[in-house]
């Protein structure tokens, strides 16, 4: 199975996994906000677009990673103005990236198994 997806393509597909999962936890550890996470999110979603579908089986998890990303940055705005509701939707959107981090995780270790990526 592994000759069946080019090397280039699993290596792409590996840092971008490497790379949601990164910002999800300097996020998640306070190392920037909600602005820099919209960001980060935002290139990611455009390198997701150009990166190779057969690789789908570790990307479809980054993408969802990526929306919860996405989601959350765009509270901007409304955690702001402080509201009490806003700070707990934030809170459950922070819960969603931790798990989603930690599905990405182990979906790159079944593609290292599977596909012979860098794990």
């Amino acid at each position: 199975m592994a000759d069946q997806l080019p090397f280039s393509s699993r290596q792409v597909a590996n840092m971008l996994a490497v790379r949601a999962v990164k910002h999800a936890s300097e996020f998640l550890g306070g190392k920037f906000g909600l602005t820099l996470l919209g960001m980060h999110a935002e290139q990611l979603q455009l390198d997701l677009l150009m990166s190779d579908p057969l690789a789908n089986g570790l990307l479809n998890p980054v993408r969802l990673l990526n929306l919860a990303i996405l989601s959350t940055a765009r509270l901007t705005a409304e955690v702001a103005a402080g509201e009490i509701e806003t700070a707990a939707r934030l809170d459950r959107w922070m819960h969603v990236i931790g798990s989603l981090a930690e599905l990405v995780q182990h979906e790159r270790a079944r593609f290292a198994r599977e596909h012979g990526a860098a794990a």
